[in-house]
């Protein structure tokens, strides 16, 4: 299990670095995803060396898609991985099922909707701090996604505990989970 893998290293460390890249609170963010183990995804830029381990442990087959900044700046979390599947985006030829973008717009819906099979999902999980979930829901559909599902995560999407339907009115503020296909 994961929390036992890395408690150990988040204790001895004891930094917020630490326990950003190595908390298994990292996937619950993901849990309304229902990621299956015959699926293929891409996860863009993680930051989290726990929840890409998550993936692995759900889907069939994970690939960690690299920005060029991304891959210049050799990330710990891709140097920790290195039995995992990388690639720089633009190299990408395959399509996948799952594509997850976590706290930042790595890029557009419009570019990454090439890269989905047609029954795919699209996923976001963004700050509100950085008002990006308004943002993304209209970059969503002006790339033609129909059906965008929004989901307030509480506290945030680092370490979620509480999942809530947007228009759900005990739910108080939170970061967006988007999926959208």
């Amino acid at each position: 299990m994961i929390q036992e893998k890395y408690n150990r290293r988040i204790f001895d460390e004891g930094t917020e670095e630490a326990i950003q890249m190595f908390s298994h609170l990292r996937s619950n963010v993901l849990s309304p995803v229902g990621i299956e183990k015959g699926d293929n995804v891409l996860i863009l830029d993680p930051d989290s060396v726990s929840l890409v381990e998550w993936l692995v442990e759900q889907a069939a087959d994970v690939t960690i898609g690299m920005s060029q900044e991304y891959a210049k700046a050799g990330t710990s979390t891709v140097m920790v991985l290195s039995d995992i599947k990388k690639a720089l985006l633009e190299d990408i030829k395959t399509t996948f099922n799952i594509i997850i973008s976590i706290g930042q717009l790595v890029e557009t819906p419009s570019v990454l909707k090439k890269l989905l099979s047609p029954e795919g999902r699209l996923v976001y999980a963004l700050s509100e701090k950085d008002r990006l979930g308004s943002f993304t829901k209209k970059l969503l559909a002006e790339a033609g996604f129909g059906e965008i599902t929004t989901y307030r995560v509480s506290p945030d999407y680092l370490y979620t505990t509480e999942i809530y339907a947007e228009d759900y009115i005990g739910g108080g503020a939170g970061d967006y989970l988007l999926i959208a296909r």
